[in-house]
């Protein structure tokens, strides 16, 4: 019988979905899907499709002692974000490397994560648990401003406000409100209605991209970002990050730090942070790959480092291949939809990838389809993105600067 690997739900982005199913064909397992629907793209690669609502944890893990009763599954690999306590509940009922659940707990909860990191000097901001008004406006009186308050479950960037003034309170709260209820986004049905206000952190925006296998970190790369204003959904990504290179130790040996102290183990991780004056502080870390095509895309362009298929070794107790075959700038700009109304496509894309510098062109809303921009909808303002890549950061900041100017997204019948 041949290996199976067991895939809980898939990524959101359809090419990043495809991407996750290709790693486990080239590693020359089947694929078993559990999860609450297939996409079209998915059924070639895909052997079997088991339809569950997966944020029902019981009946989940009961169709899942069931698959493994019929499949020889070697490995549980997650990809996904609100997947990370179900896949590490099912790895260890199956006796698979995976998470404990207090780590998928810390890695969901972005409070209980704080809490975990207590011990780690010098690296969080201060912050609060809240769930209504009165305790933001005692929070915020405690930490001062500006401070971002978030729910504590999000994920996507979905509901993160800067709050600068007491004005900014009462409204912030009632906008959350609304948020984080299962009928805006059904993430909110793990953790509902409970927001972390923090301290709000300057300087530059970065990631790390890596792994904990055997409980050894092993960091890949260290991305640069940027990231809209006041929501901070993520504009662009380039890796490797030109940071200092004292920066850059101290943000290894911090990201060690905090794996270690959140129990991190048989997981890729996506830990975000800041640099600046201070030195690193944190932000949040995640137990999966990066999205944004950073873990699926740019990673291999920059490095040849296959990280999908390093995702889906970790699972299996395999040895993680990360040796780098080139050293690359990689990148992506995302194109953004100005105005809410019907998306008509893209101008200015036909004269921008004769330049081979150009490697990939996704389109992440179909042409036709109403886009809201955030804090009615998180999710389609990003209409697509641009990956490129070069020799040198220089040359790279040139493509995804032309490709932020060049290439626009038309969209009609909305208002501003």
């Amino acid at each position: 019988m041949s290996s199976s690997v067991l895939f809980v739900n898939l990524r959101r982005i359809k090419r990043e979905g495809l991407e996750s199913l290709l790693a486990a064909r080239r590693l020359g397992h089947r694929v078993i899907l559990l999860g609450r629907a297939l996409p079209e793209f998915a059924q070639p690669l895909v052997h079997e499709f088991h339809q569950v609502d997966t944020y029902d944890l019981e009946r989940s893990l009961k169709l899942a002692r069931e698959i493994a009763g019929a499949h020889d599954i070697v490995g549980v690999p997650n990809f996904t974000e609100i997947d990370v306590q179900l896949v590490s509940a099912i790895a260890a009922d199956l006796g698979l490397p995976g998470l404990s659940a207090q780590a998928a707990l810390s890695a969901r909860n972005k409070y209980a994560m704080k809490q975990a990191l207590s011990g780690v000097a010098g690296v969080l901001p201060r912050y609060a648990r809240v769930s209504d008004l009165a305790e933001l406006r005692n929070a915020v009186a405690d930490i001062g401003f500006p401070v971002v308050v978030k729910p504590t479950g999000a994920s996507g960037s979905k509901g993160i406000l800067e709050l600068r003034t007491e004005a900014d309170l009462e409204p912030a709260m009632a906008l959350l409100q609304r948020i984080a209820d299962p009928a805006f986004d059904p993430v909110f049905r793990q953790f509902g209605a409970e927001f972390i206000v923090e301290e709000y952190l300057t300087g530059t925006e970065l990631s790390v991209e890596g792994f904990v296998a055997g409980g050894v970190v092993h960091q890949v790369a260290v991305t640069d970002k940027v990231t809209t204003e006041p929501f901070h959904l993520e504009l662009s990504h380039r890796l490797p990050s030109v940071l200092p290179a004292a920066a850059l130790a101290e943000i290894r040996t911090r990201t060690e730090q905090i794996v270690g102290a959140l129990g991190f183990d048989n997981c890729a991780f996506h830990l975000e942070a800041k640099w600046g004056e201070h030195g690193m502080r944190f932000i949040e870390v995640a137990a999966r790959p990066a999205g944004d095509y950073i873990a699926s895309h740019l990673v291999p362009l920059a490095t040849g480092i296959d990280f999908f298929a390093n995702v889906i070794r970790v699972s299996t107790g395999e040895p993680l291949r990360l040796t780098p075959d080139r050293e690359m700038q990689a990148g992506l700009r995302f194109v953004l939809a100005e105005s809410a109304g019907r998306f008509d496509g893209l101008t200015g894309l036909a004269d921008l990838v004769e330049d081979p510098g150009y490697h990939h062109v996704f389109t992440e809303v179909p042409v036709g389809a109403d886009v809201a921009l955030p804090p009615d909808n998180f999710g389609t303002q990003r209409v697509a993105a641009i990956c490129a890549r070069h020799t040198d950061r220089a040359g790279l900041d040139r493509l995804l600067d032309t490709a932020g100017t060049a290439v626009t997204a038309t969209v009609t019948g909305g208002r501003e």
